[in-house]
């Protein structure tokens, strides 16, 4: 595995779930817990949460609050670059609860060392929380986030990119958790 990190993006204010999303449990385990097992299953062991909340300590990995808060996941991909040794930084929601090491090594697999960014495409949706960065990426965000420009689509496509297509037998396994509907069908 090459030299890489990880980082997960978990300080958002889940509003529209009304409680921390990475805390909700899926088979009696934290969402945030599932995802950091994963990572570790594809062997990265440079884990680092981006987020305010201390109730995530527990996981025994770094971390670190957002330089810019409140700047929603333009602001945490931000604080994830800067505070990066390695070139290449895996970055994931804390809404993906399904997403497996095989899916992990799969994208990093896939990097293209000409891109700043790869992200992920399931069925017509590009989904830029399940994506590589390259460090070099940094200085772009802080651009935008001098602006104000926080949807991270158009920082995205305003750095070179790439969108690989996931196959299909994976699709259900990269669904985001945003809604009390949603959490309620994945438990089902």
């Amino acid at each position: 595995m090459k030299n890489i990190s990880a980082y997960i993006i978990a300080g958002g204010k889940s509003s529209r779930m009304g409680s921390d999303k990475g805390m909700l449990l899926l088979n009696e385990t934290v969402f945030i817990e599932h995802i950091v097992k994963a990572l570790q299953e594809a062997t990265i062991q440079n884990i680092t949460i981006v987020s305010a909340n201390s109730d995530y300590d527990f996981l025994n990995c770094n971390r670190i609050e957002d330089i810019y808060p409140d700047k929603g996941p333009v602001g945490g991909i931000f604080t994830a670059l800067s505070h990066s040794k390695t070139e290449q930084n895996i970055v994931l929601s804390v809404d993906v609860p399904l997403i497996s090491a095989e899916i992990i090594t799969w994208l990093i697999a896939n990097i293209d060392d000409e891109k700043l960014i790869t992200q992920v495409k399931v069925a017509d949706k590009t989904s830029p929380l399940i994506a590589v960065y390259n460090r070099n990426a940094v200085n772009t965000f802080e651009e935008h986030l001098k602006k104000e420009q926080l949807r991270l689509k158009m920082v995205v496509e305003a750095i070179p990119n790439q969108t690989i297509e996931v196959p299909e037998k994976w699709h259900s396994l990269l669904q985001n958790i945003n809604t009390k509907e949603d959490y309620q069908n994945l438990i089902k």
